[in-house]
């Protein structure tokens, strides 16, 4: 029955995180006047292709929830540390608030919907590098997480230094020598982003795996 129900839970988690990469990709190939380089994921959610970045924020949500069940399911030994489920099951909350107020686009008058944005996408950020960086970890000495440790690894280093250059680019705008960074502030928030979902897809094939 656990397997049964583990199974069920990892396919679940697998496509709404895959789900979630094929919205974005539709969304990159899409004439949305936004670069990738320079605009911000969550500038998609202004305009017409709004409905496309609550799509992909819904889809990653499932899944999210999905393998945190699929964890409380399955938890291995040692168990997993209970703050790590709840980073999972939080996260979703945080990326909801994100899609439900919009952002303000650069240059844009700062607005109300503009501050909630930002509220939840910092809580959001901040609660995916916490349970990337506590769970690779925790789950690296887990079968069959194990086996694929280097995998889960690699992918939080790839996250932890978009994260620290996300950060560096938002300081550019006030500390001068930091400048150049500011221009690529779409790819950092884009190596997280992605590298947090890649990661959370491995530790999906490692859940499935765990049922089968």
């Amino acid at each position: 029955m656990a397997e049964s129900m583990t199974i069920a839970l990892a396919g679940i988690s697998l496509f709404g995180l895959l789900g979630y990469l094929g919205v974005m990709g539709y969304l990159h190939r899409s004439p949305t006047g936004y670069d990738p380089l320079r605009h911000a994921v969550s500038d998609y959610g202004v305009g017409p292709y709004r409905r496309w970045f609550t799509a992909a924020a819904a889809a990653s949500s499932v899944g999210t929830y999905a393998l945190a069940g699929g964890l409380a399911v399955t938890p291995g030994f040692p168990p997993l540390a209970t703050e790590d489920l709840v980073y999972l099951l939080l996260i979703p909350l945080t990326r909801a608030g994100v899609a439900l107020f919009p952002t303000d686009l650069e240059g844009d008058r700062a607005t109300r919907s503009g501050r909630l944005h930002y509220l939840f996408a910092i809580a959001q950020f901040t609660l995916i590098y916490l349970a990337v960086a506590d769970l690779t970890g925790d789950l690296g000495v887990i079968d069959p997480w194990s086996g694929f440790s280097g995998v889960l690894t690699g992918l939080r280093w790839v996250v932890t230094v978009s994260l620290v250059l996300l950060v560096l680019a938002l300081l550019a705008r006030r500390v001068p020598r930091l400048a150049p960074l500011t221009g690529l502030f779409g790819l950092w928030e884009r190596g997280f982003l992605f590298g947090v979902q890649f990661w959370f897809v491995a530790v999906a094939v490692g859940l499935l795996a765990a049922g089968v």
